[in-house]
């Protein structure tokens, strides 16, 4: 069965960013010629008032609760947040936590080359499962093994 809330809320979010990409985002284009870093200044800020529309929707259409546990961000200082998906609506939950610390238009992310073609889940769960067993490490269902590589070269930035 079709969810209506399912389809408003895509429909919401594909027009919120054509439109929103049209008239907030493209008006400053030309700064980014003129002085890029007013250009990214203002886009920080807008992108991070657009995010406000998915995790308003996710509160107000679908009663999504987020509860933060773990260490507090501390203002002014870098944080590393690790997040090991398991949908792809992730995202949207980590929003959610950054609204509530006012860090929207901080957000950074970082992800390893090999993820921008992946299509699916299956053939990295099969090397995780290998790692696993030529590590004597349990087997997953949900997640995959972390790779520490790219994780240590981001915290030691």
């Amino acid at each position: 069965m079709v969810s209506w809330k399912g389809i408003y809320f895509i429909l919401t979010l594909f027009w919120g960013s054509f439109f929103g990409s049209i008239f907030m985002l493209s008006p400053f284009l030309p700064l980014m010629f003129v002085n890029p870093s007013w250009y990214r200044w203002i886009n920080n800020r807008l992108v991070a008032t657009w995010l406000t529309l998915p995790v308003a929707l996710l509160e107000t259409m679908f009663g999504v609760k987020v509860i933060i546990t773990g260490d507090a961000f501390v203002p002014g200082e870098r944080s590393v947040i690790i997040m090991n998906h398991r949908t792809r609506m992730d995202w949207m939950f980590l929003w959610n936590c950054l609204m509530r610390y006012s860090y929207l238009r901080l957000e950074k992310i970082c992800l390893k080359a090999s993820l921008k073609g992946v299509p699916g889940f299956e053939n990295s769960k099969s090397r995780s499962n290998a790692f696993a067993e030529k590590n004597g490490l349990q087997k997953y269902e949900y997640v995959l093994h972390p790779r520490t590589t790219g994780f240590t070269f981001v915290v030691d930035r």
